[in-house]
């Protein structure tokens, strides 16, 4: 009896790993229309997949990292001063940074917006189905 709980208990846990597997990884290959901007300042451990390729890599960094990846009718602007020194010792380092991260959005068109005009949907009921009011 206890043999056939144990088989069930790993059953239903590699079932639920399963699952979050290929919800993850759903996630993860699906794509999206969206304008992604991650902006840090300090230590970071990131890590990058490339699908064409299928290669993997993780990357230590210290200081002002962007990454941006935008869609048409975007602007992004930064600004930022950084100085550093280091100590006679060969020990001590110290460093400053300041600036901003500014983004502006317009108008952008999706592949939703395509289908629709293909399917024969006119571009005044468009504008109102998209428009922010």
């Amino acid at each position: 009896m206890r043999e056939k709980v144990k088989k069930e208990i790993i059953f239903r846990a590699g079932t639920a790993a399963f699952a979050v597997c290929a919800s993850l990884l759903a996630a993860v290959l699906t794509g999206c229309s969206h304008n992604t901007v991650s902006y840090g300042d300090g230590i970071m451990l990131e890590t990058t997949l490339n699908p064409e390729a299928y290669a993997f890599g993780i990357s230590f960094r210290y200081g002002k990292i962007l990454t941006a990846c935008l869609r048409e009718n975007a602007e992004l602007e930064m600004q930022g001063a950084g100085s550093g020194n280091a100590g006679t010792d060969g020990k001590t380092a110290g460093a400053q940074s300041s600036g901003s991260v500014k983004v502006k959005v317009g108008p952008q068109i999706t592949g939703y917006y395509v289908d629709a005009l293909k399917a024969g949907a006119k571009p005044e009921e468009m504008v109102k189905y998209t428009s922010r009011e």
